[in-house]
Formats: C-alpha cells, structure tokens, sequence
C-alpha cells in the first residue's frame, strides 16, 4: 500500500470533487435526484479528506469513507447512474492502492458488439494505464475515464439485450 500523505489526500479529495461535477453534468432527468445524492456525498468525503492532516499512521477519515461508500449504494441501488461499482476507487487508489475498476467480460454473441467490447475496454485500460495523464492533467483523465465507463455501461445494456434475442438461442 503506498504511503498517505497530504498530497495524496488532498489528491483524492480533488478526485471526489471531478467526479461530483461530472455526475452533475450529467442531462438524467430520471435520476436526478440520486445523482444529485451522490454528488453530495462526494463532496462531503472530499471536504474530509482536505481537513484531515494525515501522519505517518493515520488512516482515511471514517466520515470520508462513509461517505464514499454512501455514493457507491446510491450508485448501485440505480444501474441508470452509469457509475461502475468501485467507483471511488478512482478517489481512493493513490492512498489505498486499490485496484481501478475494470467491467467483467460482457460475452457478447454479435461480432459487431464483440468488436465494441473490445475497443472500449482497451481505451478504458490505456487510461487507467497512462499514469502521466492522471498527473498532469487528472480532471482531463478522469471525465475521459468515468465517459468511457458510461458507454461501456450502455454497450452491457445492448449486450444483454442482444443475448437475449431468439436467434441467438
């Protein structure tokens, strides 16, 4: 697990709020009231991690974490978010060492959404991959990250839809 420090709090609580903005962004009438939820409750974990001084031993503030585990709930107790689970990995990984999220194969049975799959999950892993983006320009790296998710989110809606389908039972 790497060392925290200020940096790498105030790092995450950076994070919490990019992802607060880009879930408020968001044009979801039908989930709006949870997507607003869930900004919130990134925000509040990004609030805590920015006062919290961290020493040698500290650990992350119990508030921020329930509050980022509040945003993940919310998140997957409303598929129509397109936030993936783990989500705040993407807030917490350099102070955890957590793995980034990364989507289970869909199968698809049609070429054409196979070809999809793949293309999405490559884009997802160079970003998750191109740690010189996530430095220099991490709003820029993030968004790129949490749209790629939201497309890979509908392509496993259209996938299911499609294995579903009678000619390919």
């Amino acid at each position: 697990m790497p060392t925290t420090n200020v940096n790498q709090f105030q790092l995450a609580a950076h994070y919490a709020r990019i992802i607060a903005a880009f879930v408020r962004d968001r044009p979801a009438p039908a989930t709006l009231s949870i997507l607003q939820m869930i900004a919130s409750q990134l925000d509040t974990a990004a609030n805590y991690l920015d006062s919290d001084t961290p020493g040698p031993l500290s650990s992350l503030p119990i508030e921020a974490t329930e509050a980022l585990w509040l945003a993940e709930v919310f998140a997957e107790d409303n598929p129509a978010t397109r936030l993936p689970a783990d989500f705040t990995n993407y807030v917490l990984h350099q102070i955890t060492g957590r793995p980034l999220p990364f989507p289970e194969p869909m199968l698809p049975l049609s070429d054409r959404l196979a070809t999809q799959e793949v293309d999405l999950t490559n884009r997802l892993q160079y970003l998750h991959d191109d740690t010189d983006m996530q430095v220099a320009h991490p709003d820029e790296w993030l968004r790129a990250v949490l749209s790629l998710w939201q497309k890979l989110m509908r392509l496993a809606d259209a996938v299911r839809e499609d294995n579903s389908r009678s000619y390919h039972q």
